[in-house]
């Protein structure tokens, strides 16, 4: 059977919110998993985007029982990456969703979509009131996307989203739930700024508190990772601007990165 996602008046949204009953219920049991697998995944984001808002939590649901032994998910993967971040916030299960998407595709990357980069700043700026998960998804997601994409670390500037995570960094972001997610969180808020940070001008930019800010959690005793993701940012900050390479000595902030890239 094939369900049209074309909107015909008032019979179409309850033809998909069924369908979306429907798959949640199959999914629930392997063998059916195996049968609709490459079908599911290859109609999930046109179901998406048209069923009704309080469908989307059973498609999510499905979403998750497809995922687990998935061969069809490594193909779509990127392609539904953002459309997740768009969700995480207002739907519980975006968030776990998009971890296990990236899970099964490490190369998963959100798209150079100036509105998927909105999606993320908003995340970014409400995360006093969303669960830390998806903060953490987002900006793992982000860190994933700045390594390898110039485009999207220009859209990290432009929308304003590296001041956020440095706000962020500033703040000694407090999960509400997990010491392990916190760390996480900053850790991967400071790789996605010595991503932009790549941008010489962009360094050259940046006033000598932002120094002090990285040498404060390259030397904090949070964990390896934000130490090293901290000091690499902190490198490249020194490399490209004489006046922040005077502020790390005169901080003994060499000593420092010495110890820990």
């Amino acid at each position: 059977a094939v369900v049209s996602t074309q909107s015909t008046g008032s019979a179409a949204n309850p033809d998909l919110k069924t369908m979306a009953t429907c798959l949640s219920a199959l999914s629930m049991k392997s063998e059916t998993r195996a049968i609709l697998d490459e079908r599911f995944w290859k109609n999930f984001l046109a179901v998406l985007d048209h069923v009704p808002d309080g469908s989307i939590d059973d498609l999510l649901s499905a979403g998750m029982n497809f995922a687990i032994g998935s061969e069809a998910l490594k193909d779509v993967g990127e392609g539904i990456s953002g459309r997740l971040v768009e969700l995480c916030g207002r739907h519980k299960l975006a968030a776990p969703l998009l971890n296990r998407v990236m899970e099964k595709c490490p190369n998963t990357l959100l798209a150079e979509d100036k509105g998927q980069f909105a999606s993320l700043l908003k995340i970014i700026k409400q995360m006093k009131s969303i669960d830390d998960s998806d903060l953490c998804t987002a900006i793992k997601l982000l860190a994933r996307t700045t390594a390898q994409s110039p485009q999207a670390r220009k859209w990290v500037v432009k929308y304003h989203i590296l001041e956020a995570l440095m706000g962020l960094l500033e703040d000694h972001f407090v999960t509400k739930t997990s010491t392990v997610t916190a760390t996480a969180i900053l850790s991967n808020a400071a790789l996605v700024c010595g991503h932009c940070f790549l941008d010489e001008s962009l360094c050259k930019k940046q006033e000598p508190r932002v120094v002090d800010l990285f040498l404060k959690h390259a030397k904090a005793e949070k964990g390896l990772a934000i130490q090293q993701n901290a000091a690499i940012a902190l490198a490249r900050l020194a490399q490209a601007s004489i006046p922040l390479l005077e502020r790390l000595r005169e901080t003994r902030g060499l000593e420092v990165l010495h110890s820990r890239i």
